[in-house]
């Protein structure tokens, strides 16, 4: 369901409170249903998501993070990234590549089964790999991004060799990432979209049931004895049952935890934090996620963002600082680019670019024709409001009305549209806003290019839809540099040009907050700070 709201400054604290109320029927009724997932055993684990995913095999999902969240579990990747960014063995033994990194050899391990039997071979691997050229009307939004795959073969009987059209130095950081997991693809085309919804891995846990808008239910893979050593002690997982709840409104998150309904809670409210730290019951984790911070895509295909002016003025005019201290109660940092400060290729130059100035927002609005000349606080030119949407994704921007009351007092008439997993994807990917707000969680800056290139419009997650050339030029270039000093400089030229042809509205550096029963112990956390693995996760008493 989409919803648009549209509200002056003034109206900001009666939405708020109209937006408790919800939260609190919504709780209500969450807190009504929890005999339905009381704990029946010490090895249950119930994890709060905010989202529910569209799709769970990774060959088909979008590439959405709470579709990855899921996937980790069901299954398994050639490599993993630990959190000390060391590459360990997945359902690779071991890997080597080129010199000039365009072909990659990889060594299946032997033993491995999928969840319906179907054992895992080298041929499977090399069909996962070529499937995006098979099947261009399923394949996702993520294994749909390796175009540049010129063939991947099955050799010497337990080798796949792929061979690449162009460098891909970064290649095993993409392929350690959940939404790289190796699905049954034979299974995939026997049939089709249905896969997403019936999943069939080789991981830790099973798929049982998917309740729509309620719940997904995995069980315990008795079978699984070859997992990598990152996320496994070498036998089958000790949880019995991994349930993946979703719960948009993060205080009915935060709630189903506390009333031991639940017992992992993703994006803990920030007011919460060190509450839930000082607690004897909980125990909370938090991390930077490299990545794009947080931020809004500012759409140039459409007025009145197709201007620059108005792009630049947009970005004068929102505070970030005061969006950190007011909405995320000083718990993450500003951003001001298209990727994390954690980076090496991160440009500081930026941090100066776009300072909080609404009195120079005004000036540039008006030098570019766009003024009130009837007085109603809203802005005009050619007899056209300078009117824009924001598009949120419920449980992850919060952000937006903030913003909203400020380009509101520049002279936008500006209003949020409130979308929810699929209908977000869908509202990014129509083009059709000027606003959406976005982020994406990544551990190499090569893979800002899918969130950047022109071949990504039309899909999820880009949307800014600059048509000029030059950007990709400068992406392909980058991503494909294995100089480190050049790849550095080819990435802070990027990181120039988004911001001053304001492509974006950076906002904040992403900091990721998750409470847990302080009994679950031994679960992981990957490289890139976000996806957890719960294949030896066990509950100390």
């Amino acid at each position: 369901m989409l919803t648009v709201t549209n509200s002056s400054p003034k109206s900001v604290h009666a939405r708020a409170t109209r937006r408790w109320t919800a939260a609190a029927m919504l709780l209500a009724a969450v807190l009504f249903g929890a005999l339905a997932f009381a704990q029946p055993s010490a090895n249950r684990l119930v994890f709060a998501s905010n989202l529910e995913p569209g799709s769970i095999d990774p060959s088909l999902m979008s590439g959405q993070v709470n579709e990855a969240e899921v996937i980790a579990q069901i299954y398994e990747t050639l490599v993993y990234l630990s959190a000390d960014h060391e590459f360990v063995p997945g359902l690779a033994t071991s890997w080597s590549a080129s010199d000039d990194a365009t072909t990659w050899t990889f060594t299946i391990r032997q033993g491995v089964k999928f969840h319906n039997g179907d054992p895992l071979t080298a041929q499977n691997v090399a069909d996962q790999f070529t499937f995006a050229q098979d099947a261009p009307d399923l394949v996702g939004g993520t294994w749909g991004r390796l175009v540049d795959v010129v063939k991947s073969v099955a050799v010497n009987g337990n080798d796949v060799v792929v061979t690449l059209n162009t460098p891909r130095p970064d290649f095993l950081v993409e392929l350690a990432g959940p939404s790289f997991s190796i699905s049954n693809i034979a299974y995939v085309k026997a049939v089709g979209r249905e896969a997403g919804y019936q999943p069939v891995g080789t991981g830790p846990f099973v798929f049982k049931e998917w309740v729509n808008g309620s719940h997904i239910t995995l069980v315990r893979n008795p079978d699984w004895t070859w997992g990598s050593s990152l996320i496994s002690d070498g036998g089958p997982a000790k949880l019995d049952e991994v349930v993946f709840r979703f719960i948009p409104e993060a205080q009915t998150r935060l709630a189903t935890l506390e009333s031991g309904e639940t017992q992992f809670v993703d994006l803990v409210p920030f007011g919460d934090i060190v509450r839930l730290r000082d607690s004897d019951a909980f125990a909370v984790t938090g991390f930077q996620l490299p990545g794009m911070p947080q931020m809004n895509y500012l759409n140039t295909s459409i007025a009145p963002t197709n201007e620059l002016a108005v792009r630049q003025a947009i970005n004068y005019a929102v505070d970030k600082q005061a969006i950190v201290d007011t909405v995320y109660f000083g718990m993450t940092e500003p951003a001001y680019g298209p990727l994390s400060n954690v980076f090496p290729e991160y440009d500081p130059s930026l941090e100066s670019m776009y300072p909080f100035d609404p009195e120079k927002a005004e000036q540039l609005l008006t030098d570019a024709g766009w003024v009130d000349a009837n007085g109603d606080g809203v802005r005009e030119k050619d007899g056209k409001p300078l009117q824009v949407v924001l598009v949120e994704n419920k449980g992850w921007n919060d952000w937006v009305y903030l913003m909203q009351a400020y380009l509101q007092d520049v002279g936008f008439d500006a209003s949020v549209l409130t979308t929810q997993g699929p209908s977000n994807t869908a509202a990014i990917a129509s083009g059709e806003y000027a606003v959406p707000a976005m982020g994406d969680v990544f551990a190499t800056a090569s893979l800002m290019t899918k969130d950047w290139n022109r071949a990504g419009y039309g899909t999820f997650p880009s949307s800014h839809f600059w048509e000029g050339p030059e950007l990709d030029d400068m992406l392909y270039a980058a991503e494909v540099e294995t100089n480190p000093e050049e790849r550095i400089a080819k990435y802070r030229e990027i990181q120039q040009f988004i911001m001053k042809e304001a492509l974006m509205v950076p906002i904040f550096e992403l900091y990721f907050y998750a409470a847990h029963d302080k009994a679950l112990v031994d679960f992981v956390v990957d490289g890139t700070g976000y996806y957890k693995y719960f294949g030896k996760a066990r509950y100390a008493n």
